[in-house]
């Protein structure tokens, strides 16, 4: 076993019980006495060895005029500079080739737990944030048919090393893209110690499946900072419904009787001011 590798996922990832904008997740915190085992919880640290690869502070859903987007803030080690601009791929961590994971949707009315297998399936939809296998980045794909999901176990095909082993971190299988989207990468400027370094955001079409699976405007979101399912942040995200569907500007008709009644008000104040 790889004390050194940091590869563990904390029992500390973010569940969130309520209506949010913004998952976040515990950012900074002490790397000190963390507890490693191969075995659930896995950890006591919200991650394991060097937070600068791994850590996540925070994500965001919003979808509007037909596009949805979801954002990250992390430090990761899947950050590199290519022609001028910062990109996302593969990274090193003690000779283990790692990527980042793919970013996940399910159903909020039902229950997603990682240590339970039986609810795996509730994972409708997944975004490739990098290209891997048949999946190309920034695409949404529909988990059904020939594509499925892998867990840290199955991608890195080691189970001595210290990592959540029974999360969900890549597609699999391969299969049609639902919709073509874009990811791009952007520094907040933070050194990444009390703020998270980079921005990760991805943007693709919204499809009527992905529109289905949302519930009141809130939509379940699963993302891992790394393939072997480091640190790992989960929740319902929401209301979003506004975004999905603008509400129409006022048409002439409304503006014109508004201002009938704003004028009308107006006078019954003078006269009773009279």
């Amino acid at each position: 076993m790889r004390f050194g590798l940091a590869i563990a996922v904390a029992a500390l990832w973010s569940a969130v019980c309520c209506s949010a904008n913004t998952l976040t997740d515990p950012f900074g915190q002490s790397q000190s006495n963390c507890n490693p085992s191969t075995q659930a919880p896995y950890s006591t640290c919200d991650v394991m060895g060097y937070e600068l690869l791994y850590d996540i502070q925070g994500a965001t859903f919003t979808s509007s005029g037909g596009m949805a987007t979801v954002t990250i803030s992390l430090d990761s080690g899947a950050v590199y500079t290519s022609n001028h601009q910062l990109a996302l791929g593969e990274f090193s961590d003690s000779g283990l080739i790692l990527l980042p994971g793919d970013i996940f949707f399910y159903d909020p009315n039902t229950v997603y737990d990682p240590s339970d297998p039986s609810t795996i399936q509730n994972l409708q939809y997944g975004i490739a944030l990098t290209s891997h296998g048949s999946f190309t980045a920034g695409d949404l794909y529909s988990i059904s048919g020939g594509v499925s999901t892998e867990t840290a176990q199955t991608a890195l095909n080691d189970s001595d090393l210290y990592y959540r082993l029974d999360e969900t971190v890549l597609l699999a299988g391969s299969g049609t893209p639902a919709s073509s989207g874009a990811v791009s990468v952007a520094s907040t400027g933070s050194d990444g110690t009390t703020s998270a370094e980079y921005v990760i955001s991805v943007t693709v079409p919204v499809t009527t499946g992905l529109l289905n699976l949302e519930s009141n405007g809130q939509i379940g979101l699963l993302f891992s900072s790394a393939d072997c399912g480091n640190d790992v942040i989960q929740g319902v995200l929401g209301p979003t419904s506004v975004a999905i569907q603008d509400t129409p500007e006022p048409g002439p008709a409304t503006l014109v009787l508004t201002g009938l009644a704003l004028l009308t008000a107006g006078r019954q104040w003078r006269k009773r001011k009279a």
